[in-house]
C-alpha cells in the first residue's frame, strides 16, 4: 500500500463457474495440499452444504457457491497466498467449467480533516452546477463508480467505486473490481460510446477458459495490486489537493 493509512482494507478473488460446495473443506484442501498442517488445525467451519460452504483458513475466508468460488483476506501480508491457493484450487479442479473471473480489493481511510473529506466528493462530482440550477440544495456525492476498457489482452473491464464509507465517520470508501471475462481479445476499444455500448459481459461456462484463468492468476496478479494501491492513491490525493 502507498503512504495513506488505510483501514478495514478486504482483498478477494472470484471465480465464477460450476462448482459443488459441499465438497470443498479444509479437509479437501489439505488432501490436495493445498493448505498447511497448521491452516488444518485452525480451520473454522461455518456450514458445509450442497448450496453453500464457508469456512476460515488461518487468515483466508473462503465461500463456496454453485455459481461462485470466493477467497477473501483482511490481511495484507497474505495476499499473494490467496492468489496461490486460488490456482491451486482451479489446478485441482481442470473438469469444472468457468465463465468469469475477478480481483478485487476495497478500503476505507480517514482523510484529515472534514474539509478533505468533502474535497474528495466535490472533485468527483462538482456540485455547483446542480444548486445553480436549484435543482438540488446542498448536495453531496453518495456513491460514484467508474468503468474503463481493460489494459491487457482480456476482455472484461476495471472498475472504480468511492462512496462515503458506511463503517467508519468521515472517512471513504473505495473499491477496485478487476474484472476478466476470461477470453483473449485481438484489441482493445479506443472510443467510449462503441465500448460502452458492447461490453456486456459474457456469462458463457466452458472448460476452455480454465487455461485462462490461470495464465490471468498468474500474469496480471501484481498490475492489479499496483492499479488498486495507484487508484485509493489517486482520491486520498483528491482530499490533499494533489495531482497524482
Amino acid at each position: 500500500m502507498g503512504r495513506t493509512e488505510f483501514a478495514l482494507y478486504e482483498l478477494s478473488i472470484v471465480v465464477r463457474g460450476a462448482f459443488m460446495p459441499h465438497t470443498l473443506s479444509p479437509k479437501w484442501l489439505a488432501s490436495n495440499q493445498l493448505i498447511g498442517e497448521d491452516d488444518l488445525a485452525t480451520a473454522k467451519v461455518e456450514v458445509i452444504s450442497p448450496e453453500i460452504t464457508v469456512f476460515h483458513c488461518g487468515a483466508f475466508r473462503i465461500q463456496v457457491m454453485p455459481e461462485v468460488l470466493q477467497i477473501s483476506t483482511s490481511d495484507l501480508a497474505e495476499t499473494e497466498r490467496v492468489r496461490d491457493l486460488m490456482i491451486g484450487i482451479i489446478r485441482t479442479l481442470p473438469y469444472v467449467p468457468l465463465s468469469a473471473l475477478g480481483f478485487n480489493s476495497s478500503a476505507h481511510f480517514t482523510p484529515a480533516s472534514e474539509d478533505e473529506w468533502h474535497a474528495i466528493g466535490d472533485r468527483l462530482v462538482p456540485k455547483q452546477a446542480w444548486e445553480d440550477q436549484q435543482i438540488l440544495n446542498l448536495p453531496g456525492m453518495v456513491d460514484v463508480t467508474l468503468q474503463g476498457v481493460r489494459p491487457d489482452k482480456y476482455g472484461g473491464a476495471v472498475q472504480v467505486q468511492v462512496q462515503p464509507s458506511a463503517k467508519i465517520p468521515a472517512s471513504v470508501f473505495v473499491s477496485i473490481n478487476d474484472h476478466f471475462d476470461l477470453t483473449v481479445v485481438d484489441s482493445q476499444p479506443t472510443q467510449r460510446g462503441p465500448y460502452f455500448r458492447t461490453s456486456s459481459r459474457t456469462n458463457e461456462l466452458t472448460t476452455d477458459k480454465l487455461p485462462v484463468a490461470l495464465d490471468v492468476l498468474t500474469n496480471e496478479w501484481n498490475s492489479f495490486k499496483n492499479r488498486a494501491d495507484r487508484a485509493m492513491e489517486f482520491v486520498a490525493d483528491m482530499g490533499r489537493g494533489r495531482q497524482s
